[in-house]
C-alpha cells in the first residue's frame, strides 16, 4: 500500500428525532455487523460537500440539503481481509423527501460495486456499553447536540 491508496470519502448523518440514519454493513472475514454514516468517494476536482450530496442522490435516490460540516477523520482498517486507508469528511444534513423518515430501514445501492446495503435508523443508545459497532467510534460525541428533525 502506498500514499496513492489513501481514499478520500464524504459521508453524512441525517437525524430523525434522536435517531441517526446509518449504513448497515457486514464484514464477512471478521463476521460482524457494523454501522457508519452514508456516503462514498470524492471524485477528482469535486468538493467533499458536493460529493456527499451526489452520493446520497446515487445511493438513496434523495436530495441532501442543509449540509453542515462536522469533522474530518482518518481511518486505517481491515475489511473483508484487506487493509484500507480513508480520510473522511463528515457532514450532517437533511433529506428533502419524506419517505426515508417514514421507514425504519430501506435498501440503498452502491453503484460502483453493484451491491446493496441497508440504510437504518439507529438510536445512539444502541452503541453504548459494548452494543452495536459504530465507525468512527467518536461520532456520537462529535455531532452537534441539537437534532434537526
Amino acid at each position: 500500500m502506498t500514499w496513492r491508496d489513501v481514499r478520500p470519502v464524504a459521508l453524512a448523518v441525517v437525524r430523525r428525532g434522536e435517531e441517526l440514519l446509518l449504513g448497515e454493513h457486514y464484514d464477512p472475514a471478521r463476521e460482524y455487523t457494523f454501522y457508519r454514516p452514508i456516503g462514498g468517494g470524492i471524485e477528482f476536482g469535486e468538493h467533499s460537500e458536493e460529493a456527499v450530496v451526489r452520493e446520497f442522490r446515487e445511493e438513496l435516490g434523495v436530495e441532501l440539503v442543509d449540509v453542515e460540516r462536522v469533522d474530518t477523520y482518518e481511518r486505517v482498517f481491515t475489511f473483508d481481509g484487506e487493509e484500507s486507508h480513508e480520510i473522511w469528511r463528515l457532514y450532517e444534513g437533511d433529506i428533502v423527501e419524506d419517505w426515508p423518515y417514514e421507514r425504519d430501514r430501506f435498501e440503498a445501492e452502491e453503484p460502483e460495486l453493484d451491491e446493496t446495503f441497508e440504510a437504518v435508523w439507529k438510536d445512539p443508545a444502541a452503541f453504548e456499553a459494548g452494543g452495536d459497532v459504530l465507525y468512527p467510534s467518536t461520532l456520537l460525541d462529535d455531532l452537534t447536540p441539537a437534532g434537526r428533525r
